[in-house]
């Protein structure tokens, strides 16, 4: 009988070890695909502020100063991990 809980504990450590080890990878995708994200429209805005250096691309949609700093952006308000769902 202690023989099979020894088992049973090993192959549950064992499973608590693969579920972290899961959301880790997942946690790394999901910020591999935000950096994506963010890289794409960094360049995105780079490449039209070439095109119309002459006139500034902020529009009444854009975010204030303020919550940039903080780091707040589109992506993050717009994130679904903000939503109910």
């Amino acid at each position: 009988m202690r023989l099979q809980d020894q088992q049973l504990a090993r192959q549950l450590m064992r499973l608590r070890s693969d579920i972290n080890k899961l959301k880790i990878e997942q946690t790394c995708h999901l910020h591999r695909r935000m950096l994506n994200d963010a890289t794409f429209e960094l360049e995105e805005r780079d490449e039209l502020s070439d095109l119309f250096y002459d006139f500034p691309l902020t529009s009444s949609f854009s975010l204030s100063t303020p919550l940039k700093l903080i780091g707040v952006t589109k992506m993050n308000i717009n994130s679904r991990r903000f939503s109910l769902c």
